[in-house]
């Protein structure tokens, strides 16, 4: 048989980076059954817990029996179904936009619409902690990109303002970054976009209903979001489904629907999920929904607070992603493993999702974890701490 990525394989192994899958055995919640034992969930994007919510669960079924699962089609064939229709207007008026479109993922929505959007003799601008998917579509799309040093409006003003572009430009940036838990400085990003003509887009998959008035994101929160030209969200992530949007003019979406590869050769996501959405969309702009980012809010700080206090470099303290920074990747390993047999389970990240020598503990903390959990994690680094 032929090899195909033994020598790669072998290579990170060696140097700590080989990734093996774990096998979670029930629902995303405050804890899970990982290998057959139950921890507390430190891992999941679930933000606000709606993943397993009754309201959201009830939408599916409900869904479900009348359309059955599957789509059938692309949407431009015939599986644009009445829920996929739904969503997209109910999710563009929540945040402020004439139109939307619903993507198979987050990581399709951002190749989809840079792909579509520029090309030869554009220019990207895009913060360099950027997502993978903005990368790759940047590359996918042939125009030119340059980047600026993370998070600032300086940077990114230097290299927009020397630089020659025959066709448009385009600011990416993310609202809430994935990794290190900081929110973009939007409100000067947007000044710069004005300043130079640019079109302005924000990847806020990781603060769509975490931030802002009724959850509306970082965007919302920063007030900018009559200047965010295209606005790229997530249901996966505190919406907690499955799915990407993107948010923009009318005449965005239509582009979209009519030239963007990932949009029109693939698949519809199966109606239920769009219809998991619209159930999760009503709970984030509700009275719960505000008692959810509450207790979130809380739970994040106590985390902090108690993690600081017995030596641990917690990087970020401005949203619920807890970037603990360990910096080798067998010391970080070696900990997840420890914490693990505690009964608690913090995702280890690792080169090339992060730069080397920054290896750490991502913690998402949601608004789900009891004070009993959140006892239970402190109690296990504070114990793996003093080995």
């Amino acid at each position: 048989m032929t090899e195909l990525f033994e020598d790669k394989l072998d290579r990170a192994e060696s140097n700590g980076l080989s990734r093996k899958l774990r096998l979670v055995e029930s629902a995303q919640g405050r804890v899970a059954t990982i290998d057959s034992r139950e921890v507390v969930l430190l891992g999941s994007n679930n933000y606000l817990g709606l993943a397993a919510h009754p309201a959201v669960v009830e939408a599916v079924k409900e869904c479900v029996d009348r359309f059955g699962f599957g789509a059938g089609a692309s949407r431009l064939v015939c599986g644009n179904m009445e829920p996929h229709a739904i969503f997209e207007r109910e999710i563009a008026a929540f945040l402020g936009k004439p139109a939307a479109l619903l993507f198979g993922s987050g990581y399709a929505a951002n190749v989809g619409v840079i792909t579509t959007l520029m090309g030869k003799g554009d220019m990207i601008f895009a913060d360099r902690l950027c997502h993978a998917s903005v990368i790759d579509g940047a590359r996918y799309s042939r125009a030119q990109l340059k980047r600026y040093s993370h998070n600032n409006p300086d940077s990114l003003w230097r290299l927009i303002s020397k630089s020659s572009c025959p066709g448009k430009k385009l600011i990416v940036t993310e609202g809430l970054f994935s990794m290190d838990g900081d929110i973009a400085s939007l409100a000067q990003i947007a000044r710069i976009a004005d300043k130079t003509g640019a079109l302005l887009m924000v990847d806020d998959a990781h603060g769509i209903g975490v931030f802002g008035p009724g959850g509306r994101g970082t965007v919302h929160a920063a007030g900018v979001e009559q200047r965010v030209d295209i606005l790229v969200v997530t249901m996966g992530k505190a919406l907690g489904g499955a799915g990407g949007v993107v948010a923009g003019s009318r005449s965005l979406v239509e582009g979209l629907i009519n030239f963007s590869r990932p949009f029109v050769y693939s698949t519809a996501i199966p109606p239920s999920a769009a219809a998991a959405g619209s159930a999760a969309l009503k709970l984030v702009a509700s009275a719960e929904g505000d008692r959810l980012r509450e207790t979130l809010q809380s739970n994040t700080r106590k985390i902090i607070f108690n993690l600081k206090k017995v030596g641990y470099n917690i990087t970020s303290e401005q949203s619920q992603i807890i970037p603990v920074l360990i910096g080798s990747s067998q010391s970080v390993m070696d900990l997840q493993q420890r914490l693990l047999d505690m009964g608690v389970f913090a995702p280890a990240i690792r080169p090339p999702t992060v730069p080397a020598g920054t290896d750490r503990f991502r913690l998402s903390v949601t608004a789900a974890h009891t004070d009993a959990d959140l006892e239970k994690v402190i109690d296990a680094f504070g114990k793996v701490g003093e080995m």
